[in-house]
């Protein structure tokens, strides 16, 4: 079942809910930053999930390349952990609903997850964070590509999406 809501800035939230009869449980699942609910990896943790008979709630975060409101270029963690907490609020008003509840993130998905579990323990009985962010000043100081000098010399990633290709991601260096 596919929904929208409204996160605390007015912005829609595409929100995806699927439910198996008999559910051992509840689980979020989170994409990272430039991604969407129907990425293949992002699926696959839903699979997994449902697969064991659990109740799944995916979500596009609000800037991003998904069927949410807003811009790439304003993303930040901020707003990704924002939208997070909105989901799961939303789904404590509904019927699947249930405590403790599994997340799982990927990449800026895994580390707002990570945040969210350290707020909220007794609210979390699993947590499956995959490549997740760390640190963005520590991934500056990791040997990268020239990309990432770019990055820091302009204030500017710019370049073609890998998920979506005809998309361009464009996003400032204070995002991280």
């Amino acid at each position: 079942m596919k929904q929208s809501i409204k996160n605390r800035r007015e912005r829609k939230i595409c929100v995806i809910v699927e439910t198996v009869d008999n559910p051992k449980g509840l689980a979020f699942v989170m994409h990272g930053l430039g991604g969407y609910k129907e990425q293949p990896h992002i699926r696959s943790f839903i699979e997994s999930f449902l697969e064991e008979n659990f109740n799944v709630i995916s979500f596009d975060t609000t800037n991003t390349f998904g069927e949410s409101d807003g811009l790439y270029e304003d993303a930040t963690v901020t707003n990704y952990y924002e939208d997070l907490e909105v989901v799961i609020e939303w789904s404590k008003k509904q019927e699947f609903y249930s405590e403790p509840f599994f997340l799982a993130g990927h990449s800026l998905g895994g580390i707002c997850i990570t945040l969210y579990a350290q707020k909220k323990p007794n609210k979390i009985k699993g947590l499956a964070p995959i490549s997740t962010v760390v640190s963005g000043k520590l991934s500056l100081k990791t040997p990268k590509s020239s990309e990432w000098k770019k990055w820091k010399e302009t204030g500017w990633n710019i370049k073609e999406s890998s998920s979506k290709p005809v998309f361009i991601k464009k996003i400032e260096m204070v995002a991280l």
